[in-house]
């Protein structure tokens, strides 16, 4: 449905959006970069909000988030459009919406889910949280901050799942509603977000620094693409985690399979993703997972100090539990996170 949008100013007869880094100006009918943004009668209009394309309930582990209330269930909802264009998007049937389609396909105007109703449906689900995902957020913004709002009023969690391509104000606004973020870090290189994504590197990263500086939960995520993220980057990656955030930041390396733009490119090499692995540990990351590699030996938590296995994984799925009051239950470290 379509709803005056937050984050924006007139400037010199165009509607400027303030969402984001790209920065649309905007003639008169204009649609933005991420589709479904649009400049009618001088007002930027939202043609997404509450026109839920996706909804699922699923476990937490599937964000990924391996430290936030480990097993419980999230109801997870996206709404059509994206801010980047990555070449390999998985999920591009709802993410890369053309431009035109808002005026074309009804759905957008038919299609409504009341903010209310989404946290009814996640608390008669037994769900513990909301997340905010498949899409990126950041282009719902205003839906998700409505639902969020309600959400922590009921006393649910708020997971944003996101590549952390946002403008700070409304970073600001939304961040006051949320509990935990997962947060897509591509590259480490501004070339490769240029190339892969249409986006750049700095913005992500001074977001990323501003939400840790703010104490929420967060867990880091790298697809480890093929030809574009190279073995410096992954180091680059792996050190500034712990020089700029901390070491016991959990960081997933994900296995890429070709999608959308990026079908030329083979799925990651299984050693590649140990060696990347490998990277992390030798730069003193405390908590480092793979994922998107059924049974593999690094989906668990483990001890960085003694060793000891603290949550057993298999996929998505936790099948034991050890952690003792927020410690390592053999040598007593403490692990970070929410248990």
């Amino acid at each position: 449905m379509r709803a005056v949008a937050k984050f924006w100013h007139l400037e010199d007869g165009k509607v400027h959006c303030d969402l984001c880094p790209v920065g649309c100006d905007l003639k008169e009918g204009q649609v933005g970069s991420c589709g479904v943004r649009v400049n009618v009668g001088g007002r930027l209009i939202t043609f997404t909000f509450g026109t839920v394309t996706s909804a699922a309930i699923d476990p937490v582990e599937k964000k990924p988030l391996f430290h936030f209330y480990p097993g419980h269930l999230t109801l997870t909802i996206a709404t059509p459009g994206c801010n980047l264009h990555c070449r390999g998007c998985q999920n591009w049937q709802i993410s890369q919406v053309p431009k035109g389609a808002v005026f074309e396909n009804s759905a957008f105007e038919e299609t409504y889910i009341d903010p209310s109703l989404i946290v009814e449906k996640a608390l008669e689900s037994g769900c513990k949280s909301i997340s905010y995902s498949y899409s990126d957020p950041t282009i719902f913004a205003e839906y998700m901050i409505e639902v969020a709002k309600l959400a922590k009023e009921r006393g649910l969690f708020n997971i944003m799942v996101t590549a952390g391509y946002i403008n700070r104000d409304p970073l600001e606004e939304i961040n006051r509603y949320m509990d935990a973020y997962s947060i897509d870090l591509k590259f480490f290189s501004d070339e490769a977000y240029r190339k892969y994504s249409k986006g750049r590197l700095q913005p992500v990263l001074e977001n990323i620094e501003y939400l840790f500086s703010t104490g929420k939960w967060i867990e880091l995520t790298t697809l480890i693409v093929p030809r574009f993220l190279t073995e410096k980057q992954i180091r680059g990656i792996a050190r500034w985690i712990r020089e700029s955030l901390a070491p016991w930041v959990p960081w997933h390396l994900s296995r890429f399979f070709p999608h959308y733009r990026a079908l030329e490119l083979p799925p990651t090499p299984e050693e590649d993703l140990f060696r990347a692995y490998t990277i992390g540990k030798e730069e003193g990351l405390e908590h480092v997972f793979i994922g998107n590699l059924w049974g593999n030996d690094y989906e668990s938590t483990y001890c960085p100090s003694c060793g000891e296995i603290l949550i057993r994984r298999r996929g998505f799925h936790v099948e034991g539990f050890y952690i003792k009051e927020g410690r390592c239950p053999s040598c007593s470290k403490e692990v970070k996170g929410f248990f």
